[in-house]
């Protein structure tokens, strides 16, 4: 008997942490796809008060955007914060952006440009290109057009092609060949990291 009582507390302790783990934002993500919007706002709420930062992240966009929910700023707000927390890069350069531009919150240049390169290092690629205009022109950190360079490289190749050419043209007309050539260096060697 006490072989089976304890075999039964670890099949539930595995039970509940299964369901734990299966928190997540993806799965809330298949729900809302589905049309069951409300749905998955509660399934993300879950799985954000577990600690799922992914789905902090969709509610603080569902709480911003107000297409499903009425929109609560200061709920967007804390979300958004708490899916940061998690080393988020999506959050990471959204809350970078409210600072960058006091929506919402008090305009923080440094604070913005330490959230952007954070988001940067992990591979986030609006985050590159903000964290890059930054560091060409010194707002929020310190000037590093070498750097500015490696990042308007890294954010073209991933996606922002238009703009990161022309701030590329413009920045490379201020620089040194082997100032250019260290920075595509950089950005040869750059491995995003995971936080």
């Amino acid at each position: 008997m006490k072989n089976k009582f304890i075999s039964l507390i670890a099949f539930t302790l595995l039970a509940s942490s299964s369901v734990a783990l299966a928190l997540s934002e993806r799965e809330g993500l298949d729900i809302y796809q589905r049309g069951l919007y409300l749905e998955a706002i509660d399934y993300w709420k879950k799985a954000a008060a577990a600690g799922d930062a992914g789905s902090a992240y969709r509610l603080s966009e569902e709480y911003f955007d107000a297409k499903i929910v009425k929109r609560d700023l200061k709920l967007a707000f804390q979300y958004l914060q708490q899916a940061a927390n998690g080393n988020d890069a999506r959050a990471l350069t959204d809350l970078a952006s409210m600072f960058d531009y006091g929506t919402g919150v008090p305009e923080d240049r440094k604070r913005a440009a330490e959230l952007y390169l954070k988001a940067a290092r992990m591979g986030m690629p609006a985050a590159m290109f903000n964290i890059a205009s930054m560091l060409e022109t010194g707002e929020g950190v310190a000037m590093d057009k070498v750097e500015a360079y490696k990042y308007y490289l890294l954010s073209r190749d991933q996606g922002f092609a238009p703009f990161a050419n022309k701030a590329l043209e413009e920045i490379a007309a201020n620089m040194t060949a082997d100032q250019i050539a260290d920075a595509e260096q950089r950005a040869d060697d750059f491995i995003p990291q995971a936080n």
